[in-house]
């Protein structure tokens, strides 16, 4: 297969990155599987095709939810990366650099680590809250009033909250 048939290489490349995102599929759909096994109770399969039926039925809400969390869990990683490397102590190295990129990068690890019990915890609640409105027929029964208020909640007549739906 090295010899240079381009049309072979061409194809075991398209396999790979299907395998690639096969792989990417399995794995988000084993995180919100576990989730539901958490949440409800109920057994992996089971749980896996509740926690698909509740992404596809709120994707907008969890997308917007995603996109923003990554971006802040993004900026907090960095934060704490750079904080790290500012604590380079004054030796006689001429140049600093390797240092201080070793420092950066165990900063960031360790904020990877760290920040990925946060993701868990902010996908589970948004899952959770998805079950809530989709077990309630649209209006969250147990969701604290802050949680559907950034979710776009709006009080009813009683003066409790409830889901509109919108992200």
């Amino acid at each position: 297969m090295s010899g240079g048939n381009k049309c072979v290489s061409w194809i075991c490349y398209c396999c790979k990155y299907c395998m690639y995102c096969l792989e990417l599929i399995v794995k988000f759909i084993n995180r919100n599987a576990y989730i539901m096994v958490a949440i409800k109770g109920t057994n992996y399969c089971v749980s896996a095709g509740q926690a698909l039926k509740l992404i596809v039925s709120n994707a907008l809400r969890l997308l917007a939810v995603n996109v923003i969390g990554d971006i802040l869990i993004g900026l907090a990683k960095l934060t704490v990366a750079i904080a790290y490397a500012e604590e380079y102590p004054d030796t006689y190295l001429s140049s600093p650099v390797l240092v201080v990129l070793v420092c950066v990068l165990t900063g960031w690890t360790i904020a990877e680590i760290f920040f990925s019990v946060y993701e868990m915890a902010i996908d589970t609640i948004i899952l959770a809250f998805c079950e809530d409105c989709d077990a309630n027929g649209g209006d969250p029964k147990f969701a604290p009033p802050l949680l559907m208020e950034v979710m776009g909640a709006k009080p009813d007549h009683q003066g409790n909250k409830v889901a509109t739906g919108k992200t």
